[in-house]
């Protein structure tokens, strides 16, 4: 039984006559992402509050400082809370990162950065999916030929032939007048 099954792309055999350097130029480039949304969000329209973290890393610390960082953004009510690290900086600076995907993907939930990511994350599963599903139809189809083979060699061995061939080999008392038919005929 074949164990490791090696499938020739079709397109691979239209670009091995290629250089090198065409090749690079024949596979195709990812589309780009759509740029990190650049929110200007001002500052009135938000509502920073610094609270207590109480869980993740930092030990003992993160329960005595206020490093946790919740915007609220006041025109649409969304809120976001952020403990990316220990230091209040770069939470605030995370927070906002956030807050700025969030209300891009309100604005435009087709076209946003994360949609995009999602979708390319979806793809590449399905194309896992596929990629298992036709190697394990080829090895089923494997095993179907070699069964078929199988029958068809049983099927071609003469069950008649086998049996006279016993019967002449083996050496059989039979009483005299009887037939090999009767004889069996007899014993059941």
């Amino acid at each position: 039984m074949l164990r490791n099954i090696a499938r020739v792309s079709p397109t691979l055999s239209l670009v091995r006559p290629l250089s090198s350097s065409n090749l690079l130029r024949a596979i195709p480039k990812k589309h780009k992402l759509p740029p990190r949304p650049l929110w200007l969000i001002k500052e009135d329209e938000i509502k920073e509050v610094f609270i207590k973290g109480g869980s993740g890393a930092g030990g003992q610390k993160i329960n005595k400082t206020n490093s946790k960082v919740q915007l609220t953004h006041l025109p649409t009510g969304l809120v976001i809370t952020c403990q990316y690290s220990r230091s209040q900086e770069q939470n605030r600076k995370r927070a906002r990162e956030l807050l700025a995907l969030k209300l891009e993907e309100l604005e435009n939930p087709e076209g946003c950065r994360t949609a995009v990511l999602n979708e390319r994350a979806q793809k590449v599963k399905d194309s896992k999916k596929k990629k298992t599903k036709r190697k394990y139809k080829l090895l089923d189809e494997q095993k179907k030929l070699e069964r078929e083979q199988e029958q068809e060699q049983i099927q071609e061995v003469d069950i008649e032939d086998q049996f006279e061939q016993f019967l002449s080999t083996t050496k059989v008392d039979l009483p005299v007048g009887l037939t090999v038919d009767d004889y069996l005929k007899k014993k059941k």
